[in-house]
């Protein structure tokens, strides 16, 4: 799903307020469109952004009506008007691109969207407005990339998911977008990938209980050998005690993101990548 709002109308700002044409009845739909917009007033906007369109031939009335039907959600919609107006360069373009990365998010494949924004920063790396969707996108493709519960808790449940937050943390991060939400995410984010990687014993108590009697009787079977002078049995004890130890750190060390993972696994209603 879309981060926010703003995920909508942020791309507006790119949008230079004295853009050619104005006097004509169309510009004025267009202002009146955006202005709506902006405010959240969607039917309105709808309206204005349609009449635009109709008096005139531009291809921002089309982002417009894109981004009406992506704030409500009508994924196929919102990427037939931002496909209009791609072709057309310019300016125009970079909304519509801006617009079709969000479709790729609301449709839950907001990894789709990481290749095409990650060029548009490399072209201009200091425009917020991209360096914004950049960073928003890489906060969905960690949430998507997530096991989710029935009460919508987020669950790392596999290797590659952790890598995939790691990634996407340190990205948001490096962007500096100066969005509270983001940054806080993304700090989270790799807390939650540090502690994952915490090594614990699954479960404690038995794990411990058995690498004490193992080294107890490794230790048992040493002295044993040594006492009745009996070099076989101590290098067996030496032995033997380094293969239990070895067997109870197989079976029993785990990583804190797959213990968590393990006891999470019966509320787990959609696995992640």
């Amino acid at each position: 799903m879309l981060r926010a709002w703003q995920d909508v109308i942020d791309k507006w700002r790119l949008v230079p307020d004295d853009l050619p044409g104005g006097g004509s009845v169309g510009h004025e739909h267009a202002g009146l469109a955006r202005h709506a917009l902006l405010d959240g007033r969607l039917d309105e906007a709808m309206r204005h952004f349609e009449t635009a369109a109709r008096l005139r031939d531009h291809p921002l009335d089309h982002v417009g009506v894109g981004d009406v039907h992506l704030a409500r959600g009508h994924w196929r919609a919102a990427d037939e008007h931002y496909q209009r107006a791609l072709h057309a360069g310019g300016l125009a373009s970079l909304m519509a691109k801006l617009g079709i990365s969000q479709v790729l998010i609301g449709e839950g494949r907001a990894a789709g969207s990481i290749a095409d924004l990650e060029h548009l920063v490399a072209d201009q790396p200091d425009e917020p407005v991209l360096r914004y969707y950049l960073a928003s996108a890489w906060y969905s493709v960690a949430e998507q990339s997530r096991s989710r519960t029935a009460d919508d808790t987020l669950v790392i449940t596999s290797e590659q998911q952790l890598l995939i937050c790691e990634q996407a943390a340190e990205r948001i991060l490096a962007l500096k977008v100066g969005d509270e939400e983001l940054d806080r995410g993304a700090e989270q984010l790799l807390h939650e990938v540090e502690l994952g990687r915490r090594w614990t014993w699954a479960p404690e108590g038995i794990a411990v209980s058995l690498a004490v009697l193992t080294v107890a009787l490794g230790l048992i079977t040493v002295v044993a050998g040594g006492l009745m002078g009996n070099p076989l049995l101590v290098v067996l004890g030496v032995v033997a005690g380094a293969l239990l130890l070895f067997l109870i750190v197989w079976r029993f060390r785990r990583q804190t993101w797959r213990r968590r993972a393990d006891e999470m696994s019966p509320q787990i209603t959609r696995v992640g990548v």
